[in-house]
């Protein structure tokens, strides 16, 4: 009999802490596609920050679609990762170095599948006990795991912060041996899974996690909050968290949730209006309000609201959620914001759609009828119906992947100048042109598509030969003599 499905929720949160100025750290969950990600990223002169905003985007953009086992879906997600990685280092020298680690999870039929790489954690959590599921690539975490060393000695040892295992530092292959940790664990309704950076593993003992966990078991944003709060306290990393809970977990856990510090604060203040100012004094001193981690907001979106004036009071890691209808405008993307669709291609953006010098950005489940430009920026496209076509240009990145893309005046896709986009799991139509031209100075990675609606001519123009993008793609219905694809010059123009 199969397993039946568990309900779950999550939070995520993620701070600087109190002794680095920037934070590397970068994390992600989905709960309606049960995937979830922590990153580390490492790499002096920010590169770390770069290297994990490129593993989630990859990850992200692998995971969540949904073809193939939770496995081959974590192998082929960390290994994309990687390589952008690698490539976006070897383009800027001042990036040399950059890498991350990281923990992925799928969680799906009663079961989570791990992926992990490096000393970030995830640990299951049930029944008044803690499971420390993923092991540490690193010498340190290999001596506590062989008990060698307690927690206290690992957590306190001069080389805790070495790895021998990373994601970006050499090219990688999704199943190469000694690379990706895969784990499969249990994933009950009375269970919870928390995903961390060494941040939090490094400050504070897994009985501590485990008490904080489950004193605010049901009630998961709190907790994250608080194993932020404890680790900065004590730590002098970069922390991130990412706790998902079953449904059954706040019943089962064993402990009530402790009092609420704002409800009591404001408890102290009406004790003190009877009894005197000096008692309101004392007891908020005594018992400051947690300063709350900061979240990115999440705004409902609906017509007639122009996108274009959300999006300019819109900041980054916002999310704008698209009620279905039609939003008439062109819109130029925001640094950081997401567009989702509420309901997949029910939002229509009636207009072209650009983004120039942005380090990330995203549009999901959204229809759009103009084109879209992109020129030197990291932007995701996913699940969309693109009727005016994509082109990409300058030093882009990003990715295009399970989108239908059409262009009935051009190429649906057009890549050029030294951009070099993941284009993966979409169905391409041929407009007026070919379905997709290259001209790029490098090798954008073009797999797992379909080329439909094609004419008599090469549906693929390139400036190189290339066979991979003919073998990794599918040509349905293609009775045609000619070859797949149709070499030109540089400087010809179609």
């Amino acid at each position: 009999m199969a397993d039946s499905p568990t309900k779950f929720a999550s939070a995520a949160a993620s701070d600087q802490g109190n002794v680095r100025g920037n934070n590397e750290d970068r994390v992600y969950a989905n709960d309606a596609r049960g995937t979830y990600a922590v990153v580390d990223g490492m790499g002096g002169h920010e590169a770390g920050e770069h290297a994990a905003e490129i593993a989630v985007e990859r990850i992200r953009a692998r995971l969540e679609r949904q073809s193939g086992t939770a496995e081959q879906r974590l192998r082929e997600a960390i290994a994309l990762a990687n390589n952008a990685i690698y490539e976006a280092a070897e383009e800027h020298p001042e990036w040399a170095g950059m890498a991350c680690v990281l923990t992925a999870a799928v969680v799906e039929d009663g079961h989570a599948t791990v992926g992990h790489v490096g000393d970030s954690r995830l640990y299951r959590i049930r029944r008044g006990a803690i499971e420390k599921v993923t092991s540490d690539h690193s010498p340190v975490g290999e001596r506590e795991d062989a008990g060698e060393l307690s927690e206290a000695e690992a957590m306190t040892h001069p080389r805790r912060n070495e790895v021998f295992r990373d994601v970006g530092s050499q090219v990688r292959t999704p199943d190469e041996e000694d690379f990706i940790e895969i784990r499969r664990v249990p994933f009950e309704p009375d269970a919870a899974l928390l995903l961390c950076s060494d941040g939090l593993s490094d400050a504070i003992p897994s009985a501590k996690i485990l008490e904080i966990v489950e004193r605010n078991a049901g009630q998961r944003e709190r907790a994250a909050d608080e194993l932020i709060r404890a680790a900065t306290q004590t730590g002098r990393d970069n922390v991130s968290v990412v706790l998902v809970e079953g449904e059954r977990f706040g019943r089962h856990a064993g402990k009530q949730a402790g009092p609420n510090p704002v409800l009591l604060s404001a408890l102290a203040l009406l004790i003190g209006m009877a009894i005197g100012g000096g008692a309101v004094w004392w007891w908020m001193n005594a018992h400051p309000v947690p300063a709350p981690v900061e979240r990115p907001h999440q705004t409902l979106v609906a017509p007639p609201k122009t996108l274009a004036a959300v999006l300019a009071s819109s900041q980054s890691g916002d999310t704008l959620v698209l009620a279905p209808g039609t939003y008439d405008g062109d819109i130029s993307l925001k640094d950081g914001v997401t567009i989702e669709g509420q309901r997949p291609g029910e939002a229509i953006i009636n207009g072209s759609v650009s983004a120039s010098v942005l380090e990330r950005a995203r549009i999901e489940g959204v229809t759009v009828r103009g084109p879209v430009r992109i020129a030197s920026s990291d932007v995701a496209l996913v699940d969309d119906e693109l009727g005016g076509g994509v082109s990409v240009s300058g030093n882009a990145r990003g990715v295009i992947a399970g989108c239908k893309v059409r262009n009935a005046n051009g190429p649906a896709i057009r890549v050029a100048g030294a951009a070099a986009p993941l284009i993966e799991e979409n169905t391409i139509e041929r407009g007026t042109s070919p379905a997709l031209e290259l001209r790029s100075s490098l090798r954008p990675v073009v797999r797992n598509n379909v080329f439909t609606g094609l004419g008599p001519a090469e549906p693929i123009w390139s400036e190189r030969a290339d066979p991979s993008v003919v073998d990794s793609n599918f040509f349905p219905g293609w009775t045609s003599k000619h070859a797949k694809v149709k070499l030109i010059a540089p400087e010809q123009q179609p």
